[in-house]
This record gives C-alpha cells, structure tokens and sequence, in this order.
C-alpha cells in the first residue's frame, strides 16, 4: 500500500545499515509511523545526504503492507528553521515523550495540531514552561490518561480552595492523609491548574510535578534521555554565567 503527500514530523531516527535510517514519524493522519529511509544517509551526485531534521514540518510518502514502511519521500512544507537553547531541548522532550508513549498508528489529528502549534510557539518564544505544561496535558488527553484536577477522586465533589490533597496517578486527587507530605497541594492551586491560570508561579510548579509523576508512573521506569540532556544544558548554562 503507498500513502502519499503526508503531512507530517521526524520524532527519532537511527542508523539502519551503512546507507539507511530507521525512522519514527509523527503524521497528521495516521499518527506515530515507522519507517526505513533507504539510501538517506548516503551521500547524493552533490555530496549531500537527505538528513531529517526534528520540528520541522515535512511532506511524506511511504509504501508497505507491514508496520514497518519504507520511506519513498520526504519534502520540507517550507523552509526549515531550527530551535535553538531551552527551546531546543523542550522540543526534544516531546518528541522523546510522543516516542515512547505512543502507539503506531494511532489516529491523532487533534493533537497533530496541537503539537504543531507548540512547535511554532517554541520559535517565537515567551512564556515556554507554560506550553510545555498545556502539551504535557493534550498528550496525556490524547492517550486516555488525561488529568482531573478539579474533583475529589474519593466524594466526586468539586475540590475544596482550602484544603489539601495529595495527587495518585489513575485515581486522581484525594484529601491528603498525612499534610507533611511532600506532593501535598492546596486545592486553590490546584484549581488555578485545572483553569489554566499560570499567573501563579504555584500553578506552573504544581502543574510540572503532578505531570511529571503521571508521566513517569507511564513510562513505567523508562528514562528520557532529554532530561538528561536539558540537565547538561541548565549546568552548562549556569556556569558560563558565572564566569
């Protein structure tokens, strides 16, 4: 079966052979494919190879009967640009995160759109933390575990501005057993959280710890490498202003 003119994003490759990737992509109609770019490392008549570059919007075709296809074309929509600094390594943990916790070939046009409009918003910049926390949010939606932050997991009553709870992946919000927990969060934060309302830097910090632990709690001990990555860089980065 050929697909063709498919609009779509490199999430990972690797080497496949001496001349060919292995390559994941993100497409707006059949979501996470797996592909072989044959030939794409090999060097063309000029000197060149066909390189894929992540966050960049290209135009696929692909033919094949199995999961794995084989990758016939691919055409950037426009001319690419690239991220660069904390955007770069933002967009590297989505794609690590789309990566391991996407099924192939789940339809996702909803959330293509959201993805590609994060992206677009890592170019332009300002107020990054907060988009990354809302596409944290659309993905978990996307592959049904999305968060519920406004109800009691145990009375299913709205939650309480004034009281604490503690967050449990798969079950949800419940009043906090023991308030000298770490991860023990005040129901007004949480729902400035569930509004969106990242006015508070207590939302954005509550938002990243209640994701990070859902996130993980799926990845089911898998480690991203981007976060390492993000961590040299937040090193490196400090220390060049010290100097």
């Amino acid at each position: 079966m050929r697909c063709e003119n498919q609009q779509g994003f490199l999430l990972h490759s690797r080497p496949y052979s001496d001349t060919s990737l292995l390559v994941d992509l993100f497409t707006q109609e059949f979501g996470r494919v797996r592909c072989v770019a044959k030939g794409f490392r090999k060097a063309h008549k000029k000197g060149v190879s066909r390189t894929l570059f992540p966050h960049v919007e290209y135009t696929f075709d692909w033919t094949g009967r199995s999961e794995l296809k084989t990758l016939i074309r691919a055409e950037v929509v426009q001319t690419p640009s690239f991220l660069r600094d904390e955007a770069l390594y933002m967009g590297l943990y989505i794609n690590e995160l789309l990566y391991r916790l996407m099924r192939e070939q789940e339809c996702t046009e909803y959330f293509y759109a959201a993805y590609k409009g994060f992206i677009g918003r890592l170019f332009s910049g300002g107020a990054m933390e907060a988009q990354l926390r809302l596409i944290e949010m659309r993905l978990l939606e996307e592959l049904g575990f999305g968060l519920v932050l406004g109800i009691d997991a145990d009375t299913g009553d709205r939650l309480v501005a004034g009281s604490l709870y503690q967050y449990t992946p798969e079950i949800g919000l419940q009043l906090a057993r023991d308030q000298r927990h770490v991860d023990v969060f005040l129901g007004q934060h949480l729902l400035a959280v569930e509004a969106q309302n990242w006015e508070s830097c207590d939302a954005l910090k509550i938002a990243k710890k209640i994701l990070r632990s859902t996130i993980d709690f799926y990845l089911d001990g898998r480690p991203l490498n981007s976060r390492e990555l993000y961590r040299q860089y937040r090193m490196s980065a400090a220390q060049a202003q010290t100097q």
